[in-house]
């Protein structure tokens, strides 16, 4: 099949998603109602309803499903290692302990600082992963087959002290901090859209102005030396990219986990090895999959909501054991 008729069918599928997204839920709206808002002829109800709960959810899903596709496929190019994820390798403990610290030293009203929690969350999952990044140096030289195993060590011992915090945490607390790592999307407000998107797009578009050297990280590292590039410093770039990517999307949606790795899977099975294809194409997987994710979980169990990151870790789960045993590695 043709890559064009193969890029038609996912936006498809995500213009399907989308739509549903914007006319199921508690308030139904109808096909007749989507037409009105784009004639500007809808009433206040309708509106209300799309404008201010579920465009921004929307954008959101969309723009930190497509965040965290493109930072696994930056971890896997680096690691030369397909099983690489934001999730797996620590970026949602880390995310997870910046919520904690928040939480627990947060002073005065928690509402008047909410929108502070996504810096934090940010800050502790850039942190991990460039610490799990410093780890996998060895004499000097990246060692991508530690890379994972470093990382899920650091996330079991993060993950730790995240306990031992925990045990001082009033119910209040508690359910804020279960939200976040049953990923759930709270940050689902313009102001969370306005304080994550624009910063998420900057970064995506400097990724994608290194699309030739992510493509060259498939050959050996002497070999680009010997090409004259400088493989460190563009290992240590783009980690940091991908750190930033994940951790502001987590940061607003919660511990979600599995999409780096499944997104890019899925468009290497699709497209295969040429990375600018992967890059449009790992885009739009990883949006279809988290708002579908979060579509899901509104559905299936109505009214009660499912939050996207289980829906998620339901697929990927079995998706990263069947990856593990086909590739026999980790």
């Amino acid at each position: 099949m043709h890559n064009t008729r193969k890029f038609t069918i996912v936006i498809l599928l995500l213009a399907a998603v989308i739509i549903t997204t914007l006319v199921t839920g508690t308030f139904s709206l109808s096909f007749n109602d989507l037409l009105s808002l784009l004639t500007a002829q809808a009433g206040q109800d309708v509106q209300l309803v799309m404008f201010e709960f579920r465009m921004p959810r929307l954008l959101i899903t969309l723009i930190c499903g497509a965040a965290l596709a493109i930072s696994g496929l930056i971890l896997q190019a680096v690691s030369k290692n397909a099983l690489a994820d934001p999730g797996i390798i620590g970026v949602n403990a880390g995310s997870g302990f910046g919520v904690v610290l928040f939480i627990t030293f947060i002073s005065g009203s928690m509402d008047q600082q909410l929108y502070m929690l996504p810096l934090m969350s940010f800050i502790g999952g850039l942190l991990i992963v460039l610490l799990i990044f410093a780890l996998s140096f060895a004499g000097g030289a990246f060692k991508s087959n530690i890379f994972i195993l470093i990382g899920i060590a650091t996330a079991m011992g993060v993950t730790g002290f995240v306990y031992v915090f925990t045990s001082m945490f009033d119910d209040t607390q508690m359910e804020m901090l279960n939200r976040y790592f049953a990923g759930n999307i709270w940050g689902d407000t313009w102001p969370f859209v306005w304080i994550s998107v624009p910063y998420i797009l900057l970064i995506m578009a400097f990724v994608f102005f290194r699309i030739r050297e992510m493509s060259m990280l498939n050959l050996d590292d002497e070999m680009l030396t010997g090409f004259g590039m400088n493989v460190n410093k563009e290992k240590i770039i783009l980690i940091v990219l991908s750190a930033m990517l994940s951790s502001l999307a987590v940061s607003v949606c919660g511990a979600i986990s599995f999409i780096g790795l499944i997104a890019p899977h899925i468009s290497r099975l699709m497209f295969g090895q040429n990375m600018k294809l992967l890059f449009f194409s790992s885009i739009l997987i990883g949006s279809l999959l988290l708002t579908g994710a979060d579509l899901i979980g509104k559905l299936i169990m109505a009214p009660m909501v499912i939050p996207a990151g289980i829906v998620v870790s339901l697929i990927g789960g079995p998706y990263f054991l069947r990856l593990l045993f086909k590739t026999g590695r980790v």
